[in-house]
């Protein structure tokens, strides 16, 4: 069914159950939240606790009953190994001076052979926006704002782990708040970012220069209007007209990209100079997500890899440094489930039947930040290979 438009059969659907999973698009968790409250039914969802399903708070406690968010990968396992080394320093009196947390869904390497050295397992649009969004984040006391869109390239940074991955990353939303989330406010540093392959980030910043990266509705775009292909789509993006020559459509793609050829090479190699047909859609961002979807999915017997790495920097009262890392690195399985879906789904589904078997008390809307949900749930993920290693290094 479609909830966003059968309000009355979502509710006495959620009226009948015991739990509701959630795992649809984020934007409609708090649709079937408002089912759940009228019908005191519990909740869970791997999703972020957006602003829309913060507002509901109060109606959530009224009820009685318990929703938990961030049950997944990114935000979820990380929130939970973060929060075990915390309680775990907070214990024997020691601070935390330092937050470090890359996390990245990626294909496994032998599969990364693509101008994004990137594989979408679903709807790209996310992915393509986020590079448009700022991120702020806390170093060594300043906090630092980086700047989404054609700018966000300044913000990416070579990864040393992993030194045969050659991955980058960047920082990612606002990692200040997490001081407060996560009760370490005497952190100078707090950082939370996403992992790519080298590569990536260069070959959309230059989607981005051509345009394409843009929400902005484009009739030329809709089913009504004749078809377009990326050829003249782009002879459009960089103003020359549509019946230019391959060799000018380069030419004046080259210059809207400040001259870099490998930029050009990447949007080359993605089709978008040729004449293949741009998907029907409401924008431009919306027809390369359609198109990127089809180009970079997941073929047959492919498997794709998931990266975490957790950096602390931990004060002991003895005034020694601890440093400490945790490093979490899970593959998809050929033609069986994938990294993402194992790391983002084992973790719901073991918050799920702890509800259910009454082992969290907690009610209200909450995230797995407590002992009493992380706890169960990283011993049990271990059952069924998601297994992390950690390393310490003391410093006088």
């Amino acid at each position: 069914m479609d909830i966003s438009k059968q309000e009355e059969k979502l509710a006495s659907l959620v009226a009948k159950q015991h739990l509701v999973i959630s795992l649809l698009p984020y934007v409609l968790h708090p649709l079937v939240a408002k089912a759940c409250i009228k019908s005191k039914v519990n909740m869970v969802t791997a999703s972020y606790i957006t602003p829309a399903l913060k507002e509901l708070e109060k109606s959530v406690d009224d009820a009685g009953i318990t929703v938990i968010g961030e049950l997944g990968l990114d935000p979820g396992l990380d929130h939970m190994l973060a929060m075990e080394t915390i309680d775990k320093a907070k214990e024997v009196g020691a601070t935390i001076e330092s937050y470090i947390s890359y996390c990245g869904g990626l294909p496994a390497p032998e599969h990364s052979d693509n101008p994004l050295r990137y594989k979408f397992s679903w709807s790209p649009v996310g992915v393509l926006m986020n590079i448009m969004q700022s991120a702020t984040y806390l170093l060594n006391g300043k906090v630092v704002n980086a700047e989404g869109g054609v700018a966000f390239l300044d913000a990416v940074t070579p990864m040393d782990y992993y030194p045969g991955l050659n991955l980058e990353g960047y920082p990612n939303r606002d990692s200040t708040k997490y001081a407060e989330i996560y009760g370490i406010s005497s952190a100078h540093t707090l950082l939370r970012g996403t992992l790519r392959y080298k590569g990536y980030a260069k070959a959309l910043n230059g989607l981005v220069k051509l345009g394409l990266i843009n929400r902005d509705a484009f009739p030329a775009l809709r089913p009504e209007a004749k078809p377009l292909t990326w050829k003249e789509l782009l002879c459009d993006l960089v103003g020359i007209p549509p019946s230019s020559t391959q060799d000018a459509l380069k030419e004046a793609v080259l210059k809207k990209l400040g001259g870099d050829s490998t930029q050009l090479e990447a949007a080359e190699r993605l089709g978008l100079l040729g004449d293949e047909q741009v998907p029907r859609a409401e924008s431009v961002v919306d027809a390369l997500s359609k198109y990127l979807a089809m180009k970079l999915s997941y073929g047959p017997g492919e498997k794709d890899m998931i990266v975490m790495r957790d950096s602390f920097g931990i004060r002991h009262p003895s005034g020694h440094l601890e440093n400490k890392t945790i490093d979490l690195v899970v593959y998809g399985d050929i033609n069986g489930f994938s990294a993402m879906a194992k790391t983002v789904g084992f973790p719901t589904a073991m918050a799920a039947k702890m509800l259910l078997d009454g082992e969290i008390h907690a009610k209200g809307l909450i995230g797995p930040f407590s002992k009493e949900i992380y706890g169960p749930i990283l011993e049990r993920i271990k059952a069924e290979g998601i297994i992390y290693t950690t390393q310490s290094t003391i410093k006088p």
